[in-house]
């Protein structure tokens, strides 16, 4: 009776744990509108260009309606733009805001390859694509009470969102990807019991519902699921793990990943710009081709937190492809 009531509140947690996620990712997105808008606007020169911006679209559109008088002699909508020309100057800001919008999505394409390389600004799994990139620790631990893995990193949120009424079937699906692929881990142990523990760098792939996703050990933990012997170095064993595995028995298509390194994994080293340049630099300097497209996501809370500037990364990938 006590195992059925724990099991029905581990799930109604687990529910909870999802929506409010939903939630989240929601009100991420409405900030981030938010803030692409707004963002400086408090400069004299952002201001000198929205408000003539602002005064070029409501030309325009004067412009058009007098056009439409002087060529089919209809007058209604030079009548109604002098009307409502408050709704015409509110359209016009409108329309400057939206043309003068801060970037939160750079994109370039590697010369003389077909590789496109994208940073964006979202939430992982709300980018449509084949391929995604999950980190997770050397014991491939799924297990999310007591937050050993927290709702909020990316492994917790695809748990949540394809396992989250049958975790143990995650376990046998990367248990299955390693044993495939013969790699035995070293008998270990935590607060959960017995356990494998596996090289930084190796990866598990599973796939769900048509998609692909690959679960690359970044960092070891303690018992307790907490981070432990974290160096930069961990990024590059993880990365050049990914493409191996990609290479050996994945897919080349469009892929999604985030920042691995930045989040829970917690690498002091692993600043958002650096493993920006990291993952965009093994893809693009990879002699073998491994991906139609890569998505390298920023967490919405670091864009709206300032942690990354953009435009640099932008500038970045613009060179990186266009030299290689």
């Amino acid at each position: 009776m006590l195992g059925e009531k724990r099991l029905v509140t581990i799930s109604t947690l687990r529910k909870h744990l999802g929506m409010n996620r939903k939630i989240t990712v929601f009100h991420d997105q409405i900030k981030i509108w938010i803030k692409c808008l707004l963002a400086e606007k408090n400069t004299v020169t952002a201001v000198f260009k929205l408000g003539y911006t602002t005064i070029g679209c409501i030309s325009s559109i004067f412009t058009f309606s007098v056009l439409l008088k002087d060529l089919m002699g209809v007058n209604t909508f030079e009548n109604l733009c002098r009307r409502y020309w408050i709704a015409l100057v509110l359209i016009g800001v409108v329309v400057s805001f939206a043309q003068n919008h801060e970037k939160v999505s750079y994109k370039s394409k590697v010369k003389d390859d077909d590789l496109q390389v994208e940073v964006k600004v979202n939430d992982l799994f709300s980018i449509k694509v084949s391929s995604y990139v999950i980190p997770t620790n050397t014991y491939f631990r799924t297990i999310m009470e007591g937050e050993y893995i927290s709702p909020n990193s990316v492994q917790g949120a695809f748990q949540l969102k394809y396992f989250e009424k049958d975790r143990n079937e995650l376990d046998k699906l990367i248990a299955a990807s390693l044993e495939k692929q013969g790699i035995v881990g070293e008998d270990s142990s935590d607060i959960h019991g017995l356990v494998k523990k596996y090289p930084v760098g190796t990866v598990a792939k599973i796939d769900v519902n048509g998609k692909h996703f690959y679960f690359v050990a970044i960092n070891d933990v303690n018992k307790y699921g907490k981070p432990i012997n974290q160096t930069y170095s961990n990024v590059d064993i993880a990365l050049n793990g990914l493409l191996n595995a990609i290479l050996l028995f994945g897919h080349c298509d469009d892929i999604a990943m985030p920042l691995m390194g930045t989040g829970k994994a917690a690498i002091r080293e692993a600043t958002l710009e650096n493993v920006v340049k990291d993952t965009v630099n093994i893809f693009v300097d990879s002699k073998d081709k491994t991906a139609r497209k890569l998505t390298v996501c920023i967490r919405p809370k670091d864009y709206l937190e300032d942690k990354i500037d953009l435009k640099r990364i932008g500038k970045y990938i613009d060179y990186k492809c266009e030299f290689k």
